[in-house]
Formats: C-alpha cells, structure tokens, sequence
C-alpha cells in the first residue's frame, strides 16, 4: 500500500497526504516554495493546509511578514492510530444498542425510489446546484456538444467546474463524445478534481446523466431541456458498477 493510501487512512485525502510528504521531505516551508514541490493549484494548496492543521499534522509559524509550516514527526501516527481503534472499539460496543433504539422510532416506513422532474433552463440548473451542494464525486456520461447551447461554455465552466473544485472538492469521472470544444475540458484537466475520457467521435447525444451520492440525474436536451433526479442507493450503485465497467473499457 502507498504511502498516501496509508495517510488516507488517518483522514486526509489525497491533496493533504501529499502536502505532509512534501513538508516531511522540506522540513519547513511557505506556501509559495510548497506550491512548486508539489504542483497544485494555490486554491487547493490552502485547502490541503487548513486541513492538515485542523488534523493536527503540521504546525504554523510566522516570522517578520511571512507564515511557515513544518510537519508533526511521524510518530505521533502511533497515537493517532490507538485513539482510531478506541473509538472503533467504543461505536462497536454501543451499535446494537443504538440499532434498538432507532427501531423503537421507525415508523416502519417503506423502501422506495424518490423521482424529482425539472424543466427549463433555470430548472436544471437547480439539479447542477444539488449536485455541487452535495460535496460527493460524480460520475458523468455523455453530453454531447447540443447540450452547451443552452449555457454559455465559459459561465457553465466558472459557475460549476470551478465551483466544485473550489467549495466542494469533489472530483468527477467524465465519460464524453469527442469534439473539439469538449476538447477544451480536457486541455483543462487537473487529475486531481476531474479525469476524462473520450467516446469515438460521431456519438453525439441529446442525454446525458450524472451519478452522485445515492442520487441519478437524467438530463435531456432533445426538443426542451429537461432534468429527472432519481434517489435511491441500488439504482445508483448497479449505475455505477456499469459506468466503471465501460471507464475501464476506453483506453
């Protein structure tokens, strides 16, 4: 396992692991000479920091003007690793009570598919808002170049790609038809918010659907633009089992 797969495991995410290695590595350092070591971008770079100090694996030091930041020494991980396995020991002993208790207030209700349908440009720019407001990666296929003129390219970029790297932190898998302006997406690609792959050229379609959280929105730009937002965890889950076995087929 890699280093950083073993540092997830202590709660940082890929940004903040490879943030420790490097201060690990430097020693001590600011964030301009951090940004050059590891190549990624200032915003995210603050992100990882804040992270990592909330944490509590690195300290922060100011001198003159200037802040610093140094790594906590890796032996504290033996600690951390104890206080993890204290607290699992503990939710394990009380899960069955709890089990019990949330039984005593469930109104037996049943299991069902909720289904949310939206309509118009502004509606299903709401769907795009659910999908930023829910911090979770997603899994995107299809739309084709129809679906872009409905939004300007360039606001559909600053008021949802940019959005969701910046607040939510979230990454996406994108499966799309190949064109030249979809292209532009690509050129764009940080590996660590977004991957894209690309269909054979003339596979353009008026759908195209996204898969985040337990939720799958179905978008249509055939004649008017619409949007259907399906809930449910089976449904999402056997959609993105298909979705990675069609990723894992495209060179």
């Amino acid at each position: 396992m890699s280093q950083i797969m073993q540092l997830k495991q202590f709660g940082l995410n890929d940004n903040e692991a490879k943030t420790y290695l490097a201060l690990l590595k430097m020693g001590q350092s600011s964030i301009s000479k951090l940004g050059l070591e590891i190549l990624i971008p200032r915003t995210t770079l603050y992100y990882s920091i804040k992270g990592l100090k909330e944490k509590g694996f690195i300290f922060e030091r100011i001198k003159g003007k200037k802040r610093y930041f140094s790594p906590r020494q890796p032996n504290f991980l033996t600690k951390k690793a104890l206080d993890q396995l204290g607290r699992a020991q503990v939710v394990n002993e009380n899960v069955g009570d709890l089990i019990i208790s949330l039984k005593k207030i469930t109104n037996d209700l049943p299991s069902y598919v909720k289904v949310e349908h939206y309509e118009g440009k502004q509606g299903v720019w709401e769907v795009f808002e659910k999908i930023l407001r829910s911090n979770q990666d997603s899994l995107w296929f299809g739309f084709g170049e129809n679906c872009l003129k409905y939004y300007d390219f360039d606001f559909f970029l600053n008021n949802f790609s940019k959005k969701r790297r910046q607040y939510g932190k979230t990454k996406s898998y994108s499966i799309l038809p190949a064109s030249d302006k979809l292209a532009i997406i690509k050129k764009r690609e940080d590996t660590d918010f977004q991957e894209i792959k690309f269909l054979d050229k003339n596979k353009e379609s008026n759908a195209g659907l996204c898969v985040f959280g337990d939720n799958i929105a179905i978008f249509s730009y055939e004649e008017n633009i619409t949007a259907t937002i399906i809930a449910g965890r089976s449904i999402s889950e056997i959609v993105r089992l298909m979705f990675f076995m069609i990723w894992n087929k495209i060179e």
